[in-house]
């Protein structure tokens, strides 16, 4: 019964479907009866146990998983986790640290999973992704166009930040726009290319992508803004010609996303006597006023901690401890200086190869694909802008905390592994074997990190709503920001 569920549910399935899910929920059905933040850890823990579950199925039966890392990358991974675990320990909330230790470790292992699927079936496995991921747009677009109308019907000016529901703040909606925006552009490609595909299919992916440009610019998120065009600056510069498909999709469809804006978000309110809604129209006094949006005080608090802490860090998580007194978020808002606060230079530095690893390792599948293959020449661009999107976004923001992107994190990962292992022999062979006691000893391994995670999560958990207000009389006048559940300081 097990072995059939494994096989037949595909893990992609599972993390896709948390990660469109969580922001359609609404306050009157969650999860925890306390936060859409909170809600979407609920659904990543789910995606982790059922991650972790298959992983240990495996292994008690002697089997590893096709998708392979280079001993070297391998080596420094187990570097950068050592290195985590020792931090972690020494930290001044041993369990805390842990549940952020066993959550990276766990994380990689879906993301390790996924590529696993997708390097099997390359192509059906990143059609179901793809569809899945546009679907879930659609939904969300729907939502949100609900909202904008309700909010036209009261004639009353609103905040910009209603027009995004389902995040604890809308700008955890941009850390999610930076990885499906790209992948919504290659939908649209895939769309074009198949013979089976309407014309109709493809205008409909067509126009979704302008839609979910325009709630970008509803929402201004300068992060997303500066990694997706980073992203395609760097692929035109990597790929030239082979780039171009992908990046015209992508400006032409933000041009269609602006136009759209400045109809129904502009234009519209106007002729009703209001102001026009969203963020866009004060983006550069904001900008001016403010180049860093308050987030120099964190670099600076994670500078300190650096300073303090090199070699091990103050601990995983550590920052939502320690960064308390700025009052301005649980995390530094720039995953160069998270990793390297909270689990120590030396660790920054190894995971730091293993992404310039990836990066190369992708370069070089791309010699293999002939000049006409335009499917996977695409998928190629959009694996490596996606993941300068990241990088960038990731430089001034949370993407690297909150529950919503790492699941999109763990999408595109293993989606970028698994299609670079389906261009190796590692892709295209049956499950390595391991002998029964190392099988059952990784097993171990696994359930003891299930067991920190549960630690970290626990008790909290079983009262969210109990816990956040006890938080906000522990730490009263400080906003508490999410990073474990959405009181976020412990």
């Amino acid at each position: 019964m097990a072995s059939s569920v494994f096989r037949v549910l595909p893990l992609w399935l599972a993390v896709g479907a948390a990660a469109v899910i969580g922001p359609l929920m609404s306050l009157s059905f969650t999860l925890t009866g306390s936060s859409y933040h909170d809600d979407q850890r609920a659904l990543e823990l789910l995606c982790l146990l059922v991650g972790t579950a298959g992983a240990v199925f495996c292994l008690v039966q002697g089997k590893l998983m096709r998708a392979r890392f280079s001993q070297l990358a391998l080596g420094l991974l187990c570097l950068f986790f050592t290195l985590g675990l020792l931090s972690s320990v020494q930290a001044y909330s041993a369990r805390h640290a842990l549940y952020e230790w066993s959550s990276f470790c766990l994380l990689l292992l879906l993301a390790w999973r996924i590529a696993d699927e997708v390097a099997q079936r390359p192509d059906d496995a990143l059609d179901g992704i793809l569809l899945l991921c546009g679907l879930g747009c659609v939904l969300y677009v729907f939502k949100a166009q609900l909202t904008y109308v309700w909010i036209l019907q009261e004639g009353v000016q609103p905040n910009p930040a209603e027009f995004i529901t389902g995040f604890n703040n809308y700008r955890f909606f941009n850390h999610a726009q930076t990885i499906s925006l790209p992948l919504l552009g290659l939908l649209v490609l895939r769309s074009g290319q198949k013979e089976a595909a309407s014309v109709r299919q493809t205008m409909g992916w067509w126009v979704l992508l302008a839609f979910w440009w325009m709630l970008l610019f509803v929402s201004v998120g300068r992060g997303t803004f500066m990694g997706v065009l980073a992203g395609i600056a760097m692929v035109l510069f990597w790929r030239g010609q082979q780039a171009l498909p992908w990046c015209r999709v992508m400006l032409w469809s933000a041009l269609a996303g602006l136009a759209a804006y400045a109809v129904l978000y502009v234009a519209v309110p106007l002729l009703m006597g209001l102001q026009p809604f969203g963020f866009l129209g004060g983006v550069v006094e904001r900008s001016l006023a403010n180049p860093t949006s308050s987030r120099w005080d964190l670099w600076r608090r994670a500078g300190e901690m650096v300073m303090a802490h090199p070699w091990l860090g103050a601990g995983p998580l550590h920052f939502a401890h320690d960064g308390r007194s700025v009052g301005n978020g649980a995390h530094p808002h720039n995953w160069v200086m998270q990793i390297a606060s909270e689990w120590g230079v030396p660790a920054l530095l190894c995971i730091s190869a293993v992404i310039l690893m990836g990066f190369r390792r992708l370069l070089i599948a791309g010699r293999t694909i002939a000049s006409d293959d335009q499917k996977n020449q695409a998928a190629l661009t959009v694996w490596l802008a996606t993941g300068i999107a990241i990088l960038v976004d990731g430089l001034i923001s949370g993407l690297l905390v909150m529950p919503s992107s790492q699941l999109w994190l763990v999408l595109y990962i293993g989606c970028a592994w698994g299609w670079v292992g389906a261009f190796s022999n590692a892709g295209q062979t049956a499950h390595f074997r391991c002998t029964k006691a190392t099988g059952i000893g990784l097993s171990l391994v696994l359930l003891g990190m299930l067991f920190f995670l549960g630690q970290g999560l626990g008790p909290e958990m079983f009262d969210l709503a109990d816990y956040d207000l006890q938080q906000h009389e522990r730490y009263p006048g400080i906003p508490l920001g999410p990073r474990i559940w959405g009181a976020g300081y412990f």
